[in-house]
């Protein structure tokens, strides 16, 4: 039984006044008015809070404890907190700001099976619009080596932004990559920097990821999961995935399973020697415990150690190219899903 403290002790591996912080101030859920008003709730009960402190040290809670919500009410489960749900609520919705005492009957009802996904599951949200940041810094790439350049993903989950070149791309209304791709993305473009050429690539010899869990596109449990992780009202996100789920379907990229500190060190070593390499995450990083951090940072060095590595992040709503001579190159300004991106002056 999990100990019921909030003085800021350890409350099932994270902080519970950190956990309660995080439904106090939402900010990330700027397009879900549904998620906000259920994270108020949250925040005001420690019941709820509990209950959401459960999931593994890392996960970020309300993306978990809100995804195992979603994950029942898309399996079926009968409550009137469906009502509230675009996904699932039949004839319309009802109000998002009275969804609170729903939540509260619901989680009552459904606790062990809520318990179960959050203690057991991981945010490994695979927002298909993030392929953009991996295109658009091989692209920066491409200026500076021919190739060929092995990719390695870390927090891959299925591995969808790995297929970064089956998909059509359309940027500020010019328009790159596969045009008759079923997935497009799209993105406004802001600034007075110039695009890069999106189809000016290097070769690729290899795509690669690397997850704690890797998800199987053929299973469709494992795509329930990352459909429950897209907020209720994201019908275009929701779109997208399915249709890049069905493009991986009969050839899903290779994601090895484990920590990034074990599996990086030996896919390195593997790797052809003198061949250079690009590590690619995007909003991994936040999901890495803070007391392993380094360790993180250090693995991904360590595929240095054989050939040059370019080292590409999407975190914290800026894209970073760090070059093989170790010097950090921010590259664009871009919000968290990549709807938008404001190019910043080229390294």
């Amino acid at each position: 039984m999990l100990p019921q403290s909030w003085d800021g002790t350890s409350v099932g591996g994270v902080t519970a006044t950190w956990v309660r912080r995080a439904f106090e101030q939402p900010t990330e859920f700027t397009s879900s008015p549904l998620y906000r008003s259920l994270c108020r709730t949250v925040a005001a009960d420690d019941r709820l809070l509990d209950l959401a402190s459960r999931g593994r040290p890392g996960q970020y809670p309300t993306f978990l404890f809100l995804a195992a919500v979603h994950r029942l009410l898309l399996g079926g489960a009968d409550h009137p907190l469906a009502a509230y749900f675009p996904t699932v609520a039949r004839g319309g919705t009802r109000r998002p700001g009275d969804a609170g005492d729903a939540l509260r009957s619901f989680c009552a009802r459904y606790e062990a099976e809520l318990t179960a996904l959050i203690r057991t599951r991981l945010v490994q949200t695979n927002h298909v619009q993030r392929a953009l940041a991996l295109r658009y810094g091989l692209s920066v790439i491409a200026g500076h080596t021919a190739g060929p350049v092995h990719v390695i993903e870390v927090g891959a989950s299925a591995g969808l932004n790995l297929r970064f070149d089956r998909y059509g791309y359309e940027v500020g209304g010019r328009r790159f990559g596969d045009a008759a791709s079923r997935v497009r993305l799209r993105a406004d473009l802001y600034g007075d920097e110039p695009l890069p050429d999106l189809d000016a690539l290097p070769v690729v010899a290899s795509v690669c990821g690397v997850d704690l869990a890797p998800v199987d596109v053929r299973d469709p449990d494992a795509r329930g999961w990352l459909e429950a992780l897209i907020w209720p009202e994201n019908d275009h996100q929701r779109a997208l995935l399915e249709a890049a789920l069905d493009e991986l379907a009969g050839d899903p990229p290779t994601i090895h399973e484990g920590d990034a500190t074990d599996v990086l060190p030996r896919l390195a070593a593997e790797l052809p020697r003198g061949e250079p390499r690009v590590v690619f995450h995007a909003a991994t990083r936040i999901h890495v415990p803070a007391g392993h951090q380094a360790e993180f940072d250090a693995a991904i060095a360590a595929v240095a150690a054989t050939a040059p590595m370019w080292h590409l992040a999407m975190e914290d709503d800026h894209l970073r190219l760090t070059d093989p001579e170790g010097r950090e190159h921010p590259l664009a300004r871009a919000d968290g899903h990549l709807t938008w991106l404001e190019p910043l002056p080229a390294p």
